[in-house]
């Protein structure tokens, strides 16, 4: 296999276990799906459609919470004012 696919894998790899060890939820949240888009690309490339699968469910799952929490901050900047 290709060394410079297989360093792109394990660059989706990385950023995923990074994010987990981050404290801040927006930051973990905005790693989480940078890491499972290359992962994702990585796995259509490879067949690795399970693989596949959990990375998009992953990707709709942070989008949520990203979404769901920036709607909430500024209902709140919102009633502040």
């Amino acid at each position: 296999m290709n060394i410079y696919l297989e360093l792109f894998g394990y660059l989706g790899t990385t950023l995923v276990i990074v994010s987990m060890m981050m404290t801040s939820l927006t930051k973990l949240r905005i790693f989480n799906i940078s890491g499972s888009v290359i992962s994702t690309i990585y796995s259509i490339i490879i067949h690795a459609y399970p693989i596949v699968l959990m990375n998009c469910c992953l990707i709709l799952i942070n989008l949520f919470h990203l979404i769901k929490d920036y709607i909430n901050k500024k209902k709140e900047l919102t009633k502040s004012n």
